[in-house]
């Protein structure tokens, strides 16, 4: 049981790429683990028995191992935790957009989840992203700044398509950068 005073956090990892994402994302997991009890779930079993005894903050999915069919019955138990933001059973229209590197900034007409906290959101930043399609504008918590074009050491620079979110409570960033670790820490109510 997690101290009264301290939020709790799920790290929900059924595909076993947990050591990958421990490794890849220490920095954020650390920075989670000063302010908020972190609980990581491995298996069917201990994620519905987390859910029904818990109320977590925040629940970060580590891999796209919700989505198989062998776990099936955890994710009723993650479409209620989510209840209004993931309503009717993840009937959103979203679906995967480019993967580039670009500059991002705060969309400042997005709604937030309750508490998360925008002075500790960073300042436009550059970093390497799986986008997200079709998010309604005030679901795209970061956006391409204005005449965005991608960055990479190989290819030249296009232009971004700016309809394409960051941040849908969905972080798509590859590489573990600062920015993400801030923007995900505000999330969860949490100062970096």
């Amino acid at each position: 049981m997690a101290p009264a005073n301290r939020p709790e956090i799920l790290l929900l990892s059924l595909a076993r790429y947990c050591s990958f994402f421990d490794e890849t994302y220490s920095s954020l997991i650390d920075k989670l683990a000063e302010s908020a009890t972190v609980n990581c779930a491995k298996t069917v079993t201990g994620a519905i028995r987390y859910l029904g005894e818990h109320n977590p903050k925040a629940i970060i999915i580590t891999d796209p191992g919700l989505i198989e069919d062998a776990n099936a019955e955890v994710l009723p138990k993650v479409i209620s935790y989510f209840d209004n933001f993931f309503a009717s059973g993840f009937e959103l229209p979203w679906k995967s957009g480019d993967y580039h590197r670009t500059e991002f900034e705060f969309n400042r007409s997005c709604v937030l989840p309750q508490g998360a906290m925008t002075s500790s959101l960073p300042g436009p930043y550059s970093m390497k992203t799986l986008h997200i399609k079709n998010a309604r504008p005030h679901e795209k918590i970061f956006v391409p700044v204005r005449n965005a074009r991608t960055q990479s050491h190989v290819l030249p620079p296009t232009p971004v398509d700016p309809t394409q979110a960051r941040y849908v409570a969905y972080c798509g960033d590859a590489n573990a950068e600062e920015g993400s670790d801030k923007v995900i820490l505000s999330l969860c109510g949490l100062r970096g």
